[in-house]
């Protein structure tokens, strides 16, 4: 009796086992590593994506799937009605599955950041196979030449610019984008990467980040250059560690690294006016000194301080200058303001910030204190005086 009891167990137990009924075998799948949306002028939209040649990766040659025998990649794209349509049109021409899943960023056309990114975006964030810690980036021009970019560091360019996006801008991942659109008082905005000629000049175009697209909630309606990208970074939730060149004139030259930094920023709201006090403070090493001054010199750091400080209200002045001429509110100001004031940010301001962002006023302090000058406060090759 206790065998047939042990016996039915078994049985029992095997029926709850469904198996892998639906597995799919990795030689049957094409895992995308970036892909590109962009709009046409006729309205459509064009999937692009990136998908590793799985036979070119082991050696130097290549080729098959319609690529030239160098790339260890293959770019296919499709133009539909919804981006679900374009991905069953590229679908239609592959002997294996899509998937998505460990795709690491998406690049959106200018045409589409100019017209509106959001309606496109739907899919990402409605599938899970899609990742929404994937980075986004947009382009000048199409997308599409980005993934059809070969830099000479990396396999895929859309690996170049998911490192890229860590180590040289202020990434913004999908999740980020979705926070920044559906949150009143902040204003989305977008890395700008570009396919550049390599140089010297030669055969393969690399990738460089080239600036920061600003948008209005899902369109872009400006953009900050890469010079004042750097105004940009005092404002995120994290500080990420930056280097710039300070030029005090006649040649005398240095590279400082900012290696921490925090803005307090304080509203006001005084005769119907809202006003914003702003202040910086960061601590910098100086990592190279093109110039005849001793570091050693108190006074000497006393002039970089200054003149850092002066350099830093300027670019953060140039932020609050655009965000009042393109009224879009990549700072964040608003949430500030809602944080302080929230009845009057419900009553009066949230559902028109945009509008009020050319009136707002605003102060701005920057406070500098240099914490290293590395091992030689001298250049070596210059004689002691």
């Amino acid at each position: 009796m206790k065998r047939m009891a042990l016996v039915f167990t078994v049985v029992l137990s095997m029926l709850t086992v469904v198996g892998c009924w639906d597995r799919r075998e990795v030689n049957d799948i094409a895992l995308v590593i970036a892909m590109a949306i962009d709009k046409e002028p006729n309205g459509l939209y064009r999937l692009s994506v990136q998908v590793p040649l799985v036979s070119s990766l082991g050696g130097a040659s290549g080729g098959g799937g319609g690529t030239s025998g160098d790339k260890s990649y293959y770019v296919d794209s499709a133009v539909g009605e919804t981006i679900r349509v374009a991905n069953n049109k590229i679908q239609a021409r592959m002997s294996r599955h899509l998937y998505y899943a460990h795709h690491r960023v998406v690049i959106i056309g200018e045409q589409l950041a100019k017209e509106g990114f959001s309606e496109p975006l739907d899919i990402i964030s409605r599938f899970p196979e899609n990742r929404l810690t994937a980075y986004i980036v947009m382009t000048k021009g199409k997308a599409i030449s980005l993934l059809e970019a070969q830099p000479q560091f990396e396999r895929f360019s859309g690996e170049a610019i998911r490192e890229m996006v860590k180590a040289i801008t202020i990434p913004v991942t999908i999740k980020d984008i979705s926070q920044m659109l559906n949150t009143p008082g902040v204003d989305a905005f977008l890395p700008i990467f570009e396919a550049i000629d390599s140089q010297p000049k030669g055969k393969s175009k690399e990738i460089g980040a080239t600036g920061i697209g600003i948008f209005r909630g899902d369109k872009l309606v400006g953009k900050y250059t890469s010079q004042e990208v750097g105004g940009l970074h005092w404002f995120q939730r994290t500080f990420d560690s930056f280097s710039t060149l300070l030029d005090l004139g006649s040649g005398q030259r240095f590279s400082v690294y900012f290696q921490k930094g925090r803005a307090n920023i304080e509203p006001a709201i005084k005769n119907g006016r809202i006003h914003y006090n702003i202040r910086i403070y960061t601590t910098v090493g100086v990592v190279e000194n093109m110039s005849t001054y001793d570091l050693s010199e108190r006074k000497v750091n006393l002039m970089i301080e200054k003149k850092l400080e002066k350099d830093i209200t300027e670019s953060i002045q140039k932020i609050i200058n655009k965000t009042k001429e393109t009224r879009s509110d990549t700072i964040g100001l608003g949430i500030i303001l809602a944080r302080n004031y929230p009845i009057e940010w419900k009553r009066k301001y949230r559902d028109h910030w945009n509008d009020v962002l050319p009136h707002i006023t605003s102060s701005i302090e920057s406070h500098v204190q240099v914490s290293n000058v590395g091992q030689t406060t001298t250049n070596i090759t210059k004689e002691d005086p």
